[in-house]
């Protein structure tokens, strides 16, 4: 229990003290006032037994108040028992032995609020019912029947009591939901329903010391969702606020019942294995990120039942207790030095995925020298194409000023033709720079380059266009390219720029299966093919432009 929550029941246990206290000082009040008795000695020797009585339940209940903060006896309710056993069977004694009812009826209230303050308002109105029940029993034994004045006496008491039980119970109530909620709010992540950050430090740091007294292997497993900055820019916060809560349900059912699961981060989750050591750890977070990974990737697909592109996974980091650390944030520190090796020992791939997702949010300025990183990353897995997109993106520029586009449309084109094959980053370097002819499923994975460049450019809101560019720079003017097909005009206008551009600098360039071609045989293809692969429009003003920049060169 942290401290505002101990320091709120205590104020609260004080609050019920007092109020039993005063029942029970109401119970003296009206003994003695109906007696007329001074206080001292000379005391009739029943009431002087059952004052006796009293007192020694107000201090044996004082008490039982302070013997439960030894930590074994916290959630005893011990002391409201004792003296309820006391205060039931004294109260209608008295009331049997006194038969002055109507000035003592109202001790009934007694043991009511006490049962009322201390279990709630159903245990407070059973209590009514039944000292109701008895009042309207001991009545019927001392007149032989029940007097209308006495039923109606008794009738008004029952209804008091009842509500004064209702009241006080369920103002009781309502405080231990309250706390009960607090408690919720503070340890408790709200959209997956795990536990939070703070409360798996201190559950951890709990976790560690029982282990230590146990002599106890103890483990720590961290998920972490790879580029989930990318989920929620395709597919929306929404849906991605949808895989955290789907992930967090499976690791509550799946986690075990000794175990600790919480959303450790925005993207992160935790799992405190007590009692298993590494090996045993590693088993259970293998198996749980493969049905995280099914679990994550059925909440894409959704209704639509289309797969999402970028496959969804996850990387885990593992320590165990005591090797690894022997105290919570060293195990944590562990735990996630491990999730970064993890991460980041792997190819290239990863790389570019981790830089996607930090420059999604960019401004196109502040992206350009991330954007450089990208299209290093693709001239290091095929070494031949060193130089290619700058030299794709000066010759479609060029093409651009002859042509008079708009300064958008030249932004347009510029990030389209530095990125066109950004999807070759998906592409297996062997197949990149291989000599000889491709086979059928090298020449599709290839291809598909421009898919993979188009979908990888989707989260960047301000390449919208761009990734079109990206994705039909392969496409023929008669129809006979890939990946969609089009033909004539339905090609977008910078799409068929790059296309040119594209192949005019491979033509030019040596490759491991040629050698490079000079600027008028490379001319010569170009209009050999135009109205076939090229827009035939375009086909003059482009090798225009390109003589202006060779000749500046």
């Amino acid at each position: 229990m942290r401290r505002w929550d101990e320091r709120r029941a205590g104020e609260v246990s004080e609050y019920i003290l007092v109020t039993h206290i005063i029942s029970l000082l109401i119970f003296l009040m009206v003994l003695f006032s109906i007696h007329d008795l001074p206080l001292g000695f000379g005391f009739p020797v029943l009431l002087t037994f059952l004052a006796s009585i009293a007192s020694i339940a107000i201090i044996g209940y004082a008490v039982g108040k302070v013997v439960p903060s030894i930590p074994s006896l916290k959630q005893s309710r011990t002391p409201e028992l004792l003296l309820l056993a006391i205060i039931f069977p004294v109260t209608f004694a008295f009331l049997w032995y006194s038969r002055s009812f109507y000035s003592a009826k109202i001790l009934v209230l007694v043991p009511v609020v006490i049962t009322a303050t201390s279990f709630g308002r159903a245990a407070g109105i059973a209590a009514a019912a039944g000292a109701s029940g008895v009042l309207f029993l001991l009545d019927y034994r001392l007149y032989g029947s029940l007097p209308a004045d006495v039923f109606q006496a008794n009738s008004i008491l029952t209804g008091v009591v009842v509500l004064l039980s209702w009241l006080v119970g369920g103002l009781m109530e309502v405080e231990r939901q309250t706390q009960q909620e607090l408690q919720r709010l503070a340890d408790y992540d709200q959209l997956t329903g795990l536990y939070n950050h703070r409360y798996l430090q201190e559950n951890l740091g709990e976790r560690i010391r029982k282990a230590a007294k146990g002599n106890l292997p103890l483990s720590l497993v961290l998920f972490d969702i790879d580029q989930f900055k990318y989920f929620n820019t395709v597919y929306g916060y929404a849906k991605g606020d949808q895989i955290l809560a789907a992930l967090g349900r499976l690791l509550q059912k799946e986690g075990g019942k000794s175990s600790c699961a919480a959303r450790y981060g925005g993207d992160e989750f935790a799992l405190v294995l007590p009692g298993k050591g590494k090996g045993g750890a590693a088993e259970t977070a293998c198996r749980l990120k493969v049905k995280l990974m099914e679990e994550a990737t059925r909440t894409l697909v959704g209704r639509e039942g289309r797969p999402p592109f970028k496959p969804f996974t996850l990387s885990i980091g593992l320590a165990a207790y005591p090797a690894d650390g022997d105290d919570a944030l060293a195990l944590i520190r562990a735990a996630e030095n491990d999730l970064f090796r993890a991460k980041y020992s792997r190819d290239k791939n990863y790389l570019y995925h981790s830089i996607i997702s930090e420059i999604s949010t960019m401004k196109v300025k502040e992206a350009f020298p991330t954007l450089q990183v990208l299209v290093a990353l693709i001239n290091i897995k095929d070494r031949y194409t060193f130089g290619h997109s700058e030299r794709v993106m000066s010759y479609a520029l060029a093409l651009g000023e002859k042509l008079s586009l708009s300064q958008q449309e030249k932004e347009n084109l510029r990030y389209g033709a530095y990125l066109h094959d950004l999807g070759k980053i998906e592409v297996d370097s062997a197949i990149l720079t291989k000599k000889g002819p491709l086979t059928p499923d090298e020449r599709e994975a290839m291809e598909n380059h421009t898919v993979w460049g188009a979908e990888m450019v989707k989260p960047l809101v301000f390449f919208q266009e761009i990734s079109q560019i990206l994705r039909s720079h392969h496409e023929n003017y008669d129809g006979s390219g890939y990946p969609d097909g089009l033909r004539g005009e339905q090609i977008p206008l910078p799409a068929r720029i790059v296309r040119l551009a594209d192949s005019f600098d491979a033509m030019t360039t040596d490759r491991p299966y040629r050698q490079a071609l000079s600027l008028e045989e490379a001319a010569g293809e170009l209009l050999r093919y135009s109205g076939t692969c090229y827009d035939p429009a375009l086909v003059p003003p482009f090798l225009e432009a390109v003589r202006e920049v060779y000749g500046k060169q």
